[in-house]
């Protein structure tokens, strides 16, 4: 495989890393970006390295839309957990917090319970 087409392929692979990271951001989840910039400044010296292609520029461009919407996706989970931190009600962590627990009720505590049905009396012949 020539080393155009390897960056073509790390591109690409970047590029679904990115839109799987923003779709779990999105869903309010937390990502792990150490190394991202790292990994982009490295594929953009190695393009630019390939001696100017320019399908190599055009796909690091397609994934500047990625990238600011991980940004605006960071920026906003920021903002919440400002927001959290100081006591600030912010609907998209309530909404969280509710997803969260739907379907992971806590047990009920032995008080909660209702009490046993009143005996039928039985008949007795």
């Amino acid at each position: 495989m020539t080393e155009t087409a390897t960056l073509r392929r790390d591109i690409q692979a970047l590029a679904a890393a990115l839109e799987e990271t923003r779709d779990q951001m999105e869903a309010g989840l937390t990502a792990d970006l150490t190394g991202l910039d790292t990994r982009v400044a490295a594929l953009c010296a190695e393009a630019q390295s390939a001696g100017g292609d320019a399908e190599l520029a055009a796909a690091l461009e397609r994934l500047l839309p990625t990238l600011d919407a991980v940004a605006a996706a960071l920026t906003r989970q920021r903002e919440t957990l400002a927001a959290a931190a100081e006591g600030r009600h912010d609907p998209h962590s309530a909404r969280q917090r509710a997803s969260a627990a739907y379907g992971r009720g806590a047990p009920a505590a032995p008080g909660d319970l209702p009490p046993d049905p009143p005996a039928t009396p039985s008949r007795q012949s």
